[in-house]
This record gives C-alpha cells, structure tokens and sequence, in this order.
C-alpha cells in the first residue's frame, strides 16, 4: 500500500504557530451537513478551504504552505482544514476518494486524539498531534471521530 507516516513533521516553532493560529477564536470555520461527497448522509463537520482552483484564504500562506513545502508538489489541487466536533460516540463517515483524478494526499494531523483514518483495504491512521501522512489518492478512505477531546483537526491537501 502506497502510504507513509511522518512523525514531529513540522518543526516545533511552525507546529505551535499553526496551532495558536488554528485554535483562536478567530479563526473562521464554516458548517458541512455532510463529511464525505459520496456519501453527503455520514455526518457533519466544519472545514476551512485555503485552496481550490486557486487560494480561497488569507491564512494560505501561514498555514499550507509551511505543510506542502516539503513535498514534492507540482499542482495544488485542494487543500482544506476539516473540523470534527465531539459527539458522544464514534461516527464512521462514508469511504470516499477526494478527487476523480490521480493525485496524492497528505493528510496533517493537528491534534491528538482517539479519531482515525480508516483505509477501506488497509490499516487505520490514528490522529496524533504534528503527523502527516501521504498516500495516493485512489485509496477509499473514511474519518472517524473523535471521543475524548472537544474537537478532532486535520489538514487535507490534494496535490500531484
């Protein structure tokens, strides 16, 4: 399977700037009443698009491109923060792919918690706090929340 986990991935000065960045009441997120384009029955969440035909935020730069310098990326196809609430119990949101096309995934991790990513034919990718992992972007993959902290945050960038 095409997937690799970095752990500590950013260095501690960039991780605590997103997170302060992230995590103040300021910052703007905007309601979904669905998780998965699939399957727009699984769920609700919050997201924040920076990027998506072209940048969508003004916190692109302070946020996403610190993520994506290190990779390898030629195109940017998407890159957006998603925002799960806790909600009692573990909800598993539909398997999906995030684009028709070939590209990759890194999905970032902000926080530590007992949410995952769950690959349909493979292993599950526990949220912990400044770890990305990148796979292609053909594997069906789901979220899962989280239920022991208020909120689970990751960053998924589409690129090729």
């Amino acid at each position: 399977m095409d997937l690799k986990i970095i752990k500590n991935y950013l260095d501690n000065k960039t991780y605590c700037i997103l997170d302060k960045e992230i995590n103040s009441r300021y910052f703007p997120l905007y309601y979904t009443d669905y998780v998965s384009y699939d399957n727009k029955k699984d769920g609700f969440m919050f997201n924040h698009i920076f990027y998506n035909n072209g940048v969508n935020s003004d916190f692109f730069e302070k946020i996403v491109l610190p993520l994506i310098k290190p990779l390898n990326v030629k195109t940017l196809i998407r890159a957006k923060l998603n925002f799960y609430t806790n909600q009692k119990h573990q909800i598993k949101h539909g398997y999906h792919t995030d684009s028709k096309e070939d590209h990759k995934v890194a999905l970032y991790s902000l926080d530590t918690n007992n949410g995952y990513t769950e690959f349909k034919n493979g292993p599950i990718v526990k949220s912990v706090a400044n770890q990305l992992c990148v796979f292609d972007g053909k594997l069906k993959h789901r979220s899962v929340t989280q239920t022991n902290k208020n909120s689970r945050i990751n960053i998924n960038i589409n690129f090729i």
